[in-house]
């Protein structure tokens, strides 16, 4: 049931991402978001949120931990998101590759890592584990005709 669960939230997820993506070349609002972030202040605390930055082929974020966790040689990253209060890294990306071969790939990345949760079907694929000190997440949706989407997550775990 929690692996259905997962799947779907994963789904619904990366719909927002293809629909959003998906369409014209019109750039639309693109030039016109800014990214979000900031603090809320809750009585004495204040908590920091995450930044989101939107657009197309931005650049990969210098804290991101390529090394444990790479991005596809032909990755078009179009989503951004970061948490300041637990340091987590978001990347949505489109790649031309298939689904097959995206799976693939992190399946291979995975390999020295710990999986806690791994789902296949047909036009989706879930990964949460763990990979050096950094929590993991890997979702990778496909629609017919359409790009194959790739969701990476990375937090840093507590020692």
């Amino acid at each position: 049931m929690r692996r259905n669960i997962a799947l779907v939230v994963m789904f619904l997820m990366m719909s927002v991402v293809a629909i959003g993506c998906g369409g014209s070349n019109d750039k639309g609002n693109i030039g016109k978001v800014t990214p979000t972030g900031g603090t809320i202040e809750l009585g004495d605390s204040k908590i920091n949120y995450g930044t989101a930055k939107p657009g197309q082929n931005l650049s990969l974020p210098d804290e991101f931990p390529a090394d444990v966790l790479p991005l596809m040689d032909d990755a078009c990253i179009n989503f951004i998101n970061t948490n300041d209060s637990n340091q987590a890294i978001g990347i949505t990306f489109s790649t031309d590759k298939s689904f097959d071969e995206a799976v693939a790939f992190y399946q291979e990345v995975m390999q020295d890592g710990r999986i806690s949760m791994e789902s296949k079907q047909d036009n989706g694929y879930v990964l949460i584990g763990g990979k050096g000190s950094y929590a993991v997440s890997i979702s990778i949706t496909s629609q017919a005709g359409e790009k194959v989407f790739v969701l990476l997550d990375v937090t840093p775990q507590s020692n």
